[in-house]
């Protein structure tokens, strides 16, 4: 039984929440607020049906109840449920003009003015920056705080940001108060002063500009962002990452394990978007963590007095005790406005999700990044538009739970390593001998020690438009199967299959090195659940991240169409194809069917030269006059085998120098790398005629920032090398730039300078 003081303190959440969502602008008529009781989520979600009524959850207390937004008319379905129910707001609508605003929150530009100032009082430890820009155009602010502030140095990396939803205003008031607190006191604190000069953290305060422009100052409730999707505005921005990149099917974005609380329907609050990292603001953050090595990130969202670790699909992540271990920490520094601490748990705990991002910062980091990196939620308070009196004991509570885990940042790094990415295969050009060495670069070797690499050889490479007729040997299918059901040309196809919560696959088996001009190109056929059930055409170059290349497909196509996406951003680069069929819980159609795909690849060799080799080359002698594709995989002793890198090609033109004037050639940017790099890049493109040629590399905001090549030059293969320098000499900031060539045609290739 709960005692006499968390009744009360219940009880004033709920009061809380009814304020919070009076003041939230006009409310809908007949729109209340109802407390059922449930043990879990799944006694509440096994009693009332979500899908197709105005129901949402707003907050828990964790093992006692959940409260629930709903319009008067879904009422009865709540009533019918048999659990224990009570109407806290009986009609927000007539008591909305009881309620005042209370207090002051921080607008958008004056947390920009306050971090401005930050850096102007603080340039020593204090660097003003921005990640990107959101769809509306408005930049998405933030600061560096470190000693030698503008110098990327080797010490731990440490991620703090906030306001995924718009709503939830108490977030970026206490993004503000850590900021803060480190900075004014960095003079006479010993214990602020070492955390600033032996760590390197970013800040910021709001990640969706657009939805808290819109939300404040008007209190509308509202969650999303603001970039529109068809005839509806916003996703959210929480459910809209990339998913957890462990390979799991069910992991990927846009599958829906049972219960989630997250929809591909645009007008639901949870939206997941057009696809992963859709929204402008996620993509840019996304970008921005590749770019660096965080080991700790806190993600700031309210409310319910929570600390919340991956992942939220409810699948087990690989240092579960770890994330547990610190979680628990941090909870039990945390002090809840009635009394006792915060509540630990994994995310999935309080209801299953997907799209997060913490799962996404975790996942990415073990699996491709190579890192570790402890990623949290925090769920600050009691309300999403906190009584402003309550303010200052939740900023101090969430400064003492995130500055726990930051100070931890020595201690993951040594205790905990990631999977060993792919290496960077160096560019090879055409060999006249048959005897070549293969080199390759590890990626942040530092945080997951390759103990040995594996090196296959691939030769025999067919590319055909297959037609399913002789079959699926090409292909890895999960719930994807050949039928005859449904036809294009001959009298087969794949079928998706149909079902509830399915995220059925069929992947090409071997990747495709993809040429410029390519376009992957099929014919499809789909009955899908509108607004619920998708189907995408996905590629990627580790089979761990997809990238989808065309807005979704749902309803029904009314017959078969061909359809045509281009693979140009891919060229020089080898990719794996998967089309993808996603389901939610409740109605089913009949699902998708696939025919006469092109192009799809297969090698008829593939042979593991070594699977023990201790250094980063591998002497390669006496090869017959053929191509030859090479691809490196890592071994570390904490996680054995990681997934296979990228192909890298060279040609072995036979035993004389003559022979090479039968190569052709065309004009792209063959190899760029290493990459990430931190310094020295060694391009090599290749020209189909001889002509006027320009080599340009341009930064993110397409500003030219160094000439490499100008002139007439002729046909073939050539290199050079750049030192990430721009015109006058200056070495570059770390980021994303882009590097351009122009001659009988343009081609680009993207690069990230790390530092």
């Amino acid at each position: 039984m709960m005692s006499l003081v968390l009744r009360r303190a219940v009880s004033g959440l709920f009061l809380l929440l009814a304020i919070s969502l009076v003041l939230a602008g006009p409310a809908q008529a007949g729109q209340m607020v109802v407390r059922v009781q449930a043990r879990d989520y799944w006694q509440l979600y096994d009693r009332v049906p979500f899908k197709g009524t105005s129901i949402n959850i707003a907050g828990v207390v964790p093992g006692e109840s959940y409260d629930l937004v709903l319009d008067r008319a879904d009422l009865p379905v709540v009533e019918a449920c048999g659990l224990g129910m009570e109407v806290v707001v009986d009609d927000l609508g007539t008591i909305r003009d009881e309620a005042a605003l209370d207090g002051y929150y921080c607008s958008h530009d004056s947390l920009v003015r306050i971090m401005r100032n930050w850096a102007a009082t603080y340039p020593d430890i204090c660097m003003f920056d921005s990640i990107g820009q959101t769809y509306y155009g408005r930049w998405i602010y933030g600061v560096k705080i470190s000693d030698n502030v503008h110098v990327e140095e080797d010490e731990p990396e440490v991620l703090f940001e906030s306001m995924h939803h718009a709503r939830e205003w108490a977030c970026p008031q206490a993004a503000r108060h850590f900021g803060d607190t480190l900075l004014s006191n960095y003079a006479t604190n010993p214990g602020f002063r070492d955390f600033i000069d032996n760590h390197q953290l970013w800040l910021f305060p709001i990640i969706n500009v657009d939805g808290y422009d819109y939300d404040y100052p008007n209190r509308r409730m509202w969650r999303k962002d603001r970039q529109p999707f068809e005839s509806w505005t916003g996703c959210d921005p929480n459910r809209d990452y990339n998913g957890c990149c462990d390979g799991n099917r069910m992991s990927d974005w846009g599958a829906l394990t049972r219960g989630s609380r997250s929809t591909h329907y645009p007008n639901n609050e949870t939206f997941m978007g057009g696809h992963g990292m859709w929204g402008k603001e996620v993509d840019a953050l996304a970008e921005f963590f590749k770019q660096h090595t965080f080991v700790a990130d806190v993600s700031l969202h309210s409310y319910s007095e929570l600390v919340l670790w991956p992942f939220g699909n409810g699948f087990t992540a690989p240092d579960d005790a770890m994330l547990a271990g610190l979680g628990q920490g941090m909870a039990s520094r945390m002090s809840r406005l009635s009394g006792g601490t915060y509540t630990p748990g994994q995310a999935s705990s309080l209801y299953p999700t997907s799209g997060g991002s913490i799962d996404w910062m975790y996942g990415w980091a073990h699996y491709i990044g190579g890192f570790p990196c402890m990623s949290y939620v925090f769920e600050l308070g009691t309300s999403f538009y906190q009584n402003t009196s309550q303010l200052d004991a939740i900023e101090r509570e969430c400064f003492d739970g995130a500055y726990y885990l930051f100070r931890h940042a020595d201690s993951i790094i040594a205790t905990l390593e990631g999977e060993v990415p792919p290496p960077v295969l160096a560019p090879m050009d055409s060999s006249s001998t048959g005897n070549f060495t293969i080199h390759w670069t590890p990626t942040r070797p530092e945080h997951n020690h390759p103990d040995k690499w594996e090196l296959e050889e691939l030769t025999g490479l067919s590319v055909i438009t297959d037609d399913l007729e002789s079959g699926s040997a090409r292909w890895t299918l999960q719930g994807f199967s050949v039928s005859t059901d449904q036809h294009h040309s001959g009298s087969k196809s794949f079928f998706s299959g149909s079902g509830h919560n399915i995220s059925n696959y069929a992947v090409t088996k071997d990747p495709y090195p993809v040429r410029p001009g390519d376009s992957l190109t099929f014919w499809l056929w789909y009955d899908l659940e509108t607004n619920y059930d998708v189907f995408v055409a996905e590629v990627s170059e580790n089979g761990l991240e997809w990238t989808q290349l065309h807005d979704r497909y749902e309803g029904n196509s009314g017959g078969w169409h061909r359809e045509a996406f281009s693979l140009e951003p891919w060229a020089g680069w080898s990719v794996y194809i998967r089309f993808r069929v996603m389901s939610d819980d409740n109605t089913l159609r009949t699902g998708a069917y696939v025919d006469d795909v092109h192009p799809v690849p297969s090698f008829t060799n593939k042979t593991v030269l070594s699977s023990n080799i201790t250094d980063t080359l591998y002497q390669i002698t006496g090869k017959d006059p053929d191509t030859y594709w090479y691809r490196v995989r890592g071994h570390n002793a904490a996680w054995a085998w990681n997934e296979q890198g990228p192909l890298e090609d060279i040609v072995v033109i036979g035993s004389g120098i003559a022979s090479s004037p039968s190569q052709k050639y065309e004009t792209r940017i063959m190899e760029l790398g290493p990459n990430p790099t931190s310094g020295g890049v060694v391009i090599r493109y290749s020209l189909a005629e001889s002509g006027s040629v320009e080599l340009t590399v341009y930064d993110a905001g397409g500003r030219r920032v160094r000439a490499l090549a100008c002139g007439r030059t002729e046909a073939g293969m050539h290199q050079l090398r750049w030192d990430g320098r721009d015109d006058s000499g200056r070495e570059l900031a770390a980021g994303v730039y882009y590097c351009r060539l122009s001659a009988d045609r343009t081609v680009g290739r993207r690069l990230v300078l790390t530092r």
